[in-house]
């Protein structure tokens, strides 16, 4: 019998695994087939989907792929695959005019142009091959050695002949008008004075600075100073190092002194704790004595002090706490033992579930009736109390031996709770993972209705041994409905 499903089922992307289609000899036509049903036929061996007026074979009618030119693979049944040779004998020519090869459109090798091919990068024709033999490139950095035969210009800078492409020690490139000479001396470059870099930086005498003297490093002897807008921010020495204005660390600070120091009259942190006494180690080298101290302007005996007491595992105060309002604590909830010498004052205790009010002036003594197993199973008494024991009699459980089930693989268990109201799990006991199976609340035959017995149809067999979980909701306060 098959479990019946009157909604969508929905498994939230979740895997469908080990599914088995429908198999029938011939297409069902009971009930009539909607858009997007499937089933198997097992007399063609196809699986069918039906489009909203016939049933299609979705394996469709392509009986085998084979290889071309240039690729090999192919095959007629099953996952087939192409793959382009490697070596590529077998194409002896490409040729198009408008070939492109390349990783992209802004990465590319392009043939399109008649006489020329170009070299395409980062979405510029950076390097042009032109019939001429002319090279054209914005600019070529060459990091081996060049040979050049003939005349070699460099536009706007100098002119060498091919025995001067090699500079000797000692020769140097100037130009007086711009007050540029760069000299050549052995393993030495010098520039000449002034030497200006562009048009704002310049070095001169131990100094560099951009536009005017208010922005510069200076250069002194042990002493190295950064000026900004005419103040000496940071000054840099072989002892010291100071910083005149704001400081701000966008990453962590590291100090290895011994000793911070902060003359500031206000301390903001933006953690919400702070820990003392730490070492690269779970456990400190001392543990008494870590602790705040709050120190007092006039007499340091009477410094207030919050210290760790490593031999007790306690915080120790050097002063009385004392909490806002009349008392210490005006609500408690405890869990566990309460030991109190003297007197405790409290609004309202609450030990292990039960209210205990102190100012209470009035007491009610008397018993209590305890309700029996078949009273706790209605649900129906409101004048006696439940036990643990009979509580546990709303319930039922019942072990599934696998090697018991029939070639029908149904079991029926009797709970005789007297109600339909219940509910039935099941669940494997080897993996502990819940089973789906068609559960009735009838006799074995799945139509007999029954308050007292249950049946379970596993369709197929489990694995391993299963345990039913039945409890009553008998007595269970009902809900309102509203339909809309």
């Amino acid at each position: 019998m098959a479990i019946k499903y009157y909604s969508s089922i929905d498994l939230n992307q979740n895997e469908l695994q080990f599914p088995v289609i429908h198999k029938l000899g011939s297409a069902p036509t009971s009930p009539a087939a909607v858009a997007g049903q499937l089933y198997y036929d097992s007399g063609s061996n196809t699986l069918n989907v039906y489009n909203g007026s016939a049933w299609i074979n979705v394996g469709g009618d392509i009986t085998g792929v084979t290889a071309g030119t240039g690729l090999n693979g192919g095959g007629t049944t099953g996952a087939v695959t192409l793959n382009v040779d490697a070596a590529q004998t077998a194409i002896t020519s490409i040729v198009n005019t408008s070939l492109v090869i390349g990783r992209d459109a802004d990465n590319d090798i392009d043939f399109a142009t008649d006489n020329q091919i170009i070299f395409r990068v980062g979405g510029g024709d950076n390097v042009i091959f032109k019939a001429s033999g002319e090279i054209e490139a914005t600019s070529l950095d060459i990091s081996g050695g060049v040979v050049i035969d003939g005349t070699t210009t460099l536009a706007g800078v100098a002119s060498f002949s091919a025995s001067d492409h090699i500079m000797a020690d000692g020769a140097n490139i100037n130009d007086p008008s711009d007050n540029l000479m760069i000299g050549f001396a052995t393993n030495a470059v010098t520039l000449g004075s002034p030497t200006i870099f562009d048009s704002t930086l310049t070095i001169a005498s131990d100094i560099i600075h951009k536009d005017n003297t208010n922005n510069k490093i200076s250069f002194g002897t042990d002493t190295q100073t950064f000026t900004t807008g005419g103040i000496a921010r940071l000054t840099i020495t072989d002892a010291t190092s100071t910083i005149s204005n704001n400081l701000i660390v966008s990453g962590d600070l590291t100090v290895s002194g011994d000793t911070i120091s902060a003359n500031v009259g206000t301390l903001n942190v933006e953690d919400k704790n702070i820990t003392l006494n730490q070492s690269s180690s779970d456990s400190s080298s001392t543990a008494d004595g870590a602790g705040i101290t709050i120190q007092d302007a006039v007499n340091a005996d009477t410094d207030a002090t919050l210290l760790w007491n490593a031999a007790s595992d306690k915080f120790v105060f050097s002063h009385l706490i004392e909490a806002p309002g009349t008392s210490i604590f005006t609500n408690l909830d405890i869990s566990g033992d309460v030991d109190v010498d003297g007197t405790l004052e409290t609004d309202a205790l609450t030990i292990n579930g039960t209210a205990i009010v102190a100012q209470a002036t009035t007491s009610a003594v008397g018993g209590v009736e305890l309700a029996t197993a078949a009273e706790v199973i209605t649900g129906t008494d409101a004048a006696r109390v439940v036990t643990a024991d009979t509580l546990s009699a709303k319930s039922v459980v019942a072990d599934i031996v696998v090697s018991s089930l029939t070639d029908a693989n149904i079991v029926t268990i009797t709970h005789n709770l007297g109600t339909a109201d219940i509910m039935v799990q099941v669940y494997d006991k080897t993996t502990e993972a819940n089973i789906m199976c068609d559960i009735a609340r009838t006799t074995d035959d799945f139509s007999t209705a029954s308050t007292s017995v249950v049946s379970i149809d596993f369709g197929t067999a489990p694995p391993n041994d299963c345990r039913a979980l039945i409890t009553s909701l008998a007595g269970a306060t009902a809900g309102s409905i509203a339909y809309t």
